[in-house]
């Protein structure tokens, strides 16, 4: 008896019959059987032919088909879990009324889309990867399809209505890949983009516009009729009304052309307008969003900077009513039928909102149905957001965010360079403020962008998983999208590769590969560096590892590993270790450490690894991705690649007789040892009392044997090695480790209150020697747990380590408290050190001492007196056009103070200097002046603002100084 059968009525859509054939060949994937594909076939002879199959399979739409419209009038099924919802799709099980032990499948979709995504529910259950054709995944093998009864649902609507990405920047990469292999832009490649797209469940899409011309390059209307066929919605770009492209303005315009020779709606009105009317005649008939409103060529300003606010809004105005009366004349004459949208990007947010002086957008009769899309700062961060007055918007909100961008201050166009727990606390803070009618991503290329890409598309489909309700998921939705793509491999190799990829983007959005040179981590100081190198080495070879396992273990998913996993990991991270290894080259060639040119070698070989990489991936599997690495990823100067340059790289030349240079660990002290020069340095490590080890290291500095010695140390210190040699070969470097005996120390104490004990250490070298101050804390001022104590110079906090947290809670407009608290929650492994602490529900406005929530931390310092408090946040835009994000600090029982942790004339984009460093190094630091007390203080931070997200505080005596560091100081010692 036969498996499966797809039966398709003869009055389905074609895009219907279409993706049954792929999920027929998904199937063969599977089984190695494919199942046949009826169509045309009558009802009474397809029933009649079926008594052979075991699960006859009927994709139908509400409305498209005699099948559902027959059982439901026999009350075999009840539709109306999805009748007139979008999008929805129920699978019933009917046994086959012509032959016991056959049944049929009905997949009833509540529309189009409905339908074909309950077809790729098949594929789905089957171990089918959504990449399956994107980039040539073989699901696991399975005798059976084995379909049953169990397996019955009803799916509910999509949370998002337009959940899509947008293909942008898209030369040197994507162009060369769509000319290479499809010889353009047209319909043979955008086939594939639209089955990734609804194997994604996503229904929009912004084509790519740099010099494509999507309704010119099908040929002609291909690509618009095949996207209308499969259900899908398009869009164009923010800058691109009326479904007309730029570039098709370019090839269009001209001294004798009907639509003129100026993209001027002053000056060039009727040209304008009839370059628009013929986009909405020629592609109006389909499913679209309509981008309105105009900005200048190039995605520029549309007026030049004289222009006033004034006459820039009015110009708008003129053309949104302009814009709504050619779409009621040529697509729909009731336009709250047409689905537009305006892209409140860049300047046009500020003509939306106006100013005190100036009335905005807002409000206007001509968006009063219009979605309103808004935009994160192209660094994800989210711009401003509807309030709640705001949200009662007919026409709804959209977000455009991005995991690719091309502009100031450094492009990230190469590589997915996206942290999973990043997107999803922005984007759950969009949902929380009403954005819930349009979500589109910025992907460039696609690929390499399809990790974060499914994240972004599954939390628009299902919300209710992996949104608001889903703190600390980003690590389990690895797993899962893991085992949806390896499916067939071992659990603890699919264990790995999560951890691959959570590794990777951990460590690329602390600084995007773009925007990394080598000084930006200290080569030194609190030891990130070679934290930072030791992290990379661990998943460089796990991602090695695992590589090696796939080409012996299973050689048909080299391709999709390397795509998917490898090279992304391995090229993103080999590039951030090579910057890592020059820093460490440039510093150590300074002190004339001849090991500076192994961390020489060791970039220029990371480089070469570069190329290789590049050039593998392009020639991988038969040339399927050549072109896609092209885009320029080291060392930006400027925000394009223009006058990119590669690390520089210092050679030490060879002292001509024995020297060598003697260095403290994760400091910048190094001393030769001549009396001529200060020869003392220290060691403060011990003053942490977790530490039970410190270093000292020893570097050659010539082809001579240089030999050292330690002449002196106190009893209850340790020294891996009492004397030795360094060259500037063999062994050009050694690292001495110090261990103490605090017992010991304690007994040296000349008072018994004293917390400190010093004693000396002394190195013989060739210079002289040289004499090292080792401190170690033997006592402190305060026993009570859970207590930061000062006990190296500063306090350093990582904000999850709070000694308390109190909640507090919504207040209706009357002053009325609400039932719904709002507190503090903990980001696991987000930001740059360990994780962060944000207020949900995140739309939390509060007023601190009435109904704000707080963090409150105990710490102890020696000495009375003032004292500067850093607070590390994330570099989050204000949610409200007023430039605010607020919070409250309270010290002991002083006074609540309010600070805002953005500047007075705060400016996002081109000239933002501000935003700009904080969008780069992926935090915000804000100083603060406090009084402390003498021993134990109490520090409370109150939430005020949405947008407010705590990753670290920093503590210290006004006038000291803390090592500079790219990730901020090493949390310090806690009771």
């Amino acid at each position: 008896m036969e498996e499966l059968v797809f039966w398709v009525e003869d009055t389905a859509c074609s895009g219907i019959k279409k993706i049954t054939d792929k999920v027929a060949g998904d199937v063969e994937l599977v089984t190695g059987v494919r199942p046949r594909v009826l169509c045309g076939v009558a009802q009474e002879e397809f029933l009649s032919m079926a008594e052979e199959v075991e699960t006859v399979i009927v994709p139908a739409t509400i409305g498209k088909s005699r099948m559902l419209e027959q059982m439901e009038r026999k009350e075999l099924i009840c539709l109306e879990e999805i009748r007139g919802k979008r999008e929805c799709y129920g699978w019933f099980f009917q046994k086959n009324p012509k032959k016991d032990g056959s049944q049929i499948l009905l997949i009833a979709g509540s529309d189009k889309r409905g339908t074909i995504y309950g077809l790729f529910h098949l594929s789905e259950l089957l171990g089918v990867s959504p990449f399956v054709d994107w980039c040539g995944i073989k699901p696991p093998h399975r005798d059976r399809a084995g379909l049953c009864p169990s397996m019955a649902c009803v799916t509910k609507e999509p949370s998002v209505r337009y959940r899509g990405f947008f293909i942008n920047d898209e030369w040197p990469a994507f162009g060369t890949w769509c000319n290479r292999r499809f010889g353009g832009f047209g319909a043979e490649v955008y086939e594939h983009i639209f089955e990734l797209l609804l194997r994604l469940k996503g229904n929009y899409l912004w084509p790519a516009m740099w010099s494509a011309r999507f309704g010119d390059d099908g040929p002609g209307l291909a690509n618009a009729m095949l996207a209308d066929e499969y259900g899908i919605i398009m869009g164009m770009s923010h800058h691109e009304p009326c479904l007309r492209q730029g570039e098709e303005y370019k090839y269009l315009r001209g001294k004798d052309s009907v639509y003129g020779d100026a993209w001027n709606f002053r000056t060039n009105r009727e040209g304008i307008l009839r370059f628009w009317k013929d986009g909405l005649l020629r592609r109006g008939k389909f499913e679209n969003v309509i981008t309105v409103g105009m900005r200048g060529e190039a995605d520029t300003a549309i007026l030049g900077e004289k222009a006033t606010l004034e006459e820039n809004i009015e110009l708008l105005r003129d053309v949104l009513k302009t814009q709504n009366g050619l779409i009621r004349e040529c697509v729909n004459p009731d336009l709250e039928r047409v689905p537009r949208m305006l892209a409140l990007y860049k300047e046009v947010e500020e003509f939306y909102y106006g100013n005190d002086e100036v009335q905005g957008l807002i409000g206007s009769e001509e968006l009063e149905d219009v979605i309103l899309l808004l935009c994160d700062d192209n660094y994800g961060n989210l711009r401003t957001l509807p309030t709640e007055e705001m949200r009662a918007h007919k026409g709804g909100y959209g977000m455009y965010y991005h995991l690719d961008y091309h502009g100031w201050p450094v492009s990230y166009e190469w590589m997915n360079s996206s942290y999973l727990p990043k997107i999803w606390e922005q984007m759950t803070t969009a949902y929380e403020f009403g954005v819930r009618e349009l979500w589109i991503v910025n992907v460039g290329d696609i690929a390499t962008q399809e990790f974060p890409l499914s994240y972004f598309l599954d939390m628009a489909y299902d919300f209710e998983r992996w949104g608001s309700s889903a703190v600390n998921q980003t690590m389990e939705y690895t797993r899962q999208w893991t085992a949806r793509q390896f499916g067939g491999f071992p659990g603890e190799i699919r264990e790995q590769i999560a951890d691959i990829l959570q590794g990777y983007t951990r460590i690329i959005q602390k600084r995007r590969p773009e925007a990394m040179h080598p000084m930006v981590y200290h080569p030194v100081h609190g030891g990130e560096t070679q934290d930072t190198l030791d992290e990379i080495g661990r998943i460089l070879t796990e991602t090695e590892a695992v590589y090696a396992w796939v080409q012996e273990t299973a050689p048909e998913y080299v391709s999709p590993f390397v795509a998917l996993v490898y090279y992304p990991a391995f090229g993103t991270l080999n590039l951030t270790k090579m910057h890592l290894l020059a820093g460490m080259n440039q510093y150590l060639a300074k002190l004339g450490a001849l090991c500076a040119n192994d961390y020489g070698d060791a970039a220029e070989q990371c480089l070469r690894r570069d190329r290789e990489l590049v050039k593998a991936y392009h020639e991988m599997d038969g040339g399927r991705w050549y072109g896609m690495g092209l885009s320029e990823h080291i060392g930006f100067v400027h925000w394009n690649e223009d006058e990119c340059q590669n690390p520089v790289i210092c050679r030490v030349l060879p002292a001509d007789k024995p020297r060598l240079v003697v260095t403290v660990d994760h400091t910048m002290q190094h001393v030769e040892g001549s009396p001529w020069l200060s020869n003392w340095m220290e060691v403060r490590d011990f003053l942490n009392p977790s530490c039970h080890s410190a270093g000292i290291t020893i570097y050659g500095m010539s082809m001579c044997g240089a030999a050292y010695e330690i002449t002196e140390k106190p009893e209850w210190l340790s020294v891996s090695a009492m004397r030795g040699m360094v060259d500037g070969s063999t062994h050009n470097r050694e690292r001495l480790e110090l261990t103490v005996d605090r017992k010991k120390a304690a007994q040296c104490r000349e008072k018994e209150t004293d917390t400190v004990v010093q004693g000396v250490l002394q190195i013989k070298t060739p210079a002289g020697s040289c004499r090292i101050r080792v401190l170690v804390c033997v006592g402190l001022p305060v026993d009570t747990a859970g207590i930061f104590v000062d006990t190296a110079g500063y306090i350093a906090i990582e904000a999850e380590h709070y000694a308390k947290k109190e909640a507090g809670w919504l207040m209706q407009k009357k002053g009325k408290r609400k039932r719904e608290t709002v507190q503090f929650c903990c980001i696991r492994d987000y930001g740059k050190t360990k994780s962060a602490m944000k207020v949900f529900p995140a739309t939390a406005y509060c007023v601190p001492g009435k109904n704000a929530p707080y963090l409150e931390y105990h710490f102890s310092v020696r000495q009375r007196g003032r004292y500067t408090l850093t607070l590390y946040m994330q570099p989050s835009n204000p949610v409200a056009n007023d430039q605010k994000l607020c919070y409250g600090v309270q010290n002991n029982d002083g006074k609540i103070i309010i600070y805002n942790a953005i500047p007075e004339g705060y400016r996002i984009g081109d000239q933002g200097e501000f935003w700009a460093e904080g969008v780069l190094s992926q935090i915000r630091r804000q100083e603060l002046a406090i009084s402390c007390d003498q021993g134990i203080n109490r520090l409370r931070i109150y939430a005020m603002t949405p947008g407010f997200v705590l990753e670290k505080l920093s503590i210290y005596q006004e006038g000291t100084d803390i090592p500079e560091s790219y990730l901020g100081p090493k949390e310090t010692y806690r009771t």
